[in-house]
């Protein structure tokens, strides 16, 4: 793997917060993160689709109007065959 992947400004400010949290919350963070991506790349998920999903998941946890919609929208019955959404 290349080392001019990762930005070092940005991997700096990751680690910085990790040691500047007397928590330990920042590092568990991290690590469940890594985790999940891992293994959403064994299962076929690619960059830019965990992208998507990262991006999505920040923009969520700044609205919670947004993440109200989604909740909203993730409860949503699909129609049945005779029925149609207008």
């Amino acid at each position: 793997m290349k080392d001019n992947i990762f930005d070092k400004d940005t991997t700096d400010m990751i680690i910085k917060k990790i040691k500047q949290d007397p928590t330990g919350k920042m590092a568990e963070v991290m690590h469940k993160i890594l985790d999940v991506c891992e293994e959403a790349g064994n299962r076929g998920f690619t960059m830019q689709e965990l992208s998507v999903m990262a991006t999505t998941g920040w923009f969520l946890s700044q609205s919670p109007e947004l993440r109200s919609l989604l909740d909203d929208m993730m409860g949503l019955t699909p129609p049945s065959d005779d029925e149609m959404w207008n």
